[in-house]
């Protein structure tokens, strides 16, 4: 080999070369000095156990009491908007209801003031008839009861119809209300379950959506199957 060479001038150790002994000597002082730091960092990693452990369960007794107060909200948020979504179908159904009985009203106090014109007219014709026929007798006296009535009546109408207008004005002042609280308690769950379903992935490791088209192309397509790992 040309690692090999002859050295003919070689005329042994020196006297100061270490002696076995003491090459010896060092080598258990250096394996002393490693077995001390061996010993060393395995009591300070069962040192550290029992704080790892107590931080590892707290974090997850942290975790089960986010998750719950999360859930719970979750829940309360669900039945506060199926109330709501009950109190609307019946408000819109008592609207509807409503909106008829306004309609029947001014269609009946529209035939009412019809009437009322009839009889008007028919009092006012009596008063131009010549001599002694213009004279109050028991037709004009019933003319003027049914008219009377007729007033009446068409004022009953006219507050019953302001009751109905105000009472629909109210329904949908709360109608408007009641969508707006939908809106936000809709926008409120989505939000708590998008959440939550974050926080499982985290926990459970899973990664979020592919960061790029061609990933996503990939995964939809299932081409990652096909495509062999990098080296």
């Amino acid at each position: 080999s040309h690692h090999i060479r002859r050295n003919p001038g070689w005329i042994g150790f020196e006297a100061d070369v270490v002696t076995y002994e003491c090459w010896l000597d060092h080598c258990k002082y250096l394996k002393s000095l490693g077995d001390a730091e061996i010993a060393s960092s395995q009591n300070l990693r069962e040192g550290m156990y029992v704080p790892r452990e107590r931080a590892r369960n707290d974090l997850k007794a942290q975790n089960d009491a986010t998750n719950f107060a999360l859930r719970k909200r979750i829940y309360e948020t669900q039945r506060i908007k199926n109330e709501l979504d009950w109190q609307r179908l019946n408000m819109v159904k008592d609207m509807e209801k409503l909106h008829k009985e306004i309609n029947a009203l001014e269609k009946a106090l529209e035939n009412k003031k019809n009437a009322i014109k009839l009889v008007e007219t028919r009092l006012e014709n009596r008063l131009f008839r010549p001599g002694i026929e213009c004279c109050r007798d028991e037709a004009a006296v019933g003319l003027e009861d049914e008219l009377h009535e007729l007033r009446e009546t068409r004022a009953n109408l006219m507050a019953q119809l302001d009751n109905a207008k105000a009472t629909f004005n109210a329904l949908e002042d709360q109608l408007v209300n009641i969508d707006r609280e939908l809106h936000n308690k809709n926008h409120a769950l989505s939000t708590d379950l998008r959440c939550l379903d974050l926080r499982r992935r985290l926990a459970s490791g899973e990664r979020g959506p592919p960061a790029t088209q061609t990933d996503r192309n990939i995964q939809l397509t299932r081409l990652q199957d096909e495509i062999p790992p990098e080296p």
